[in-house]
């Protein structure tokens, strides 16, 4: 099995929309745990704050699929890449195998966006 930590993120009506989101992952592949969801400035384009939030799951899905499934879960629930309203944002952050234990420091500093980053920590340790 492979442990699946990915980022969600809205800044319409966010709170619902992280919480639809969270819904649908836990539908799709049963127990979820989810950080505490924050609230972090748009960076980079004119646009209301994110509500932006890490979910974590164990699943033998490859991660193509798994990004697949999560840009049609984005699409579902109103995102238009066009505009810099963002309905729903889910993406891959980090992945490894639970026989290995937890991802190391280094993994954990490679996620892109620096606010994921204490979520991932606060999540994975608990």
């Amino acid at each position: 099995m492979t442990v699946y930590v990915l980022g969600i993120g809205s800044n319409v009506n966010a709170e619902y929309q992280c919480h639809q989101m969270i819904a649908a992952l836990e539908q799709q592949f049963g127990q979820v745990r989810v950080s505490e969801l924050v609230m972090t400035q748009a960076i980079g384009v004119e646009a209301p704050d994110y509500m932006n939030g890490v979910v974590c799951f164990e699943s033998d899905i490859h991660a193509e699929a798994l990004q697949r499934w999560c840009k049609a879960l984005e699409r579902q629930l109103g995102r238009e890449r066009s505009q810099s309203l963002c309905a729903a944002d889910i993406d891959l952050l980090l992945s490894f195998d639970c026989t290995e234990g937890q991802p190391t420091e280094d993994s954990v500093n490679q996620i892109k966006e620096p606010w994921f980053r204490p979520l991932v920590v606060g999540l994975l340790m608990q």
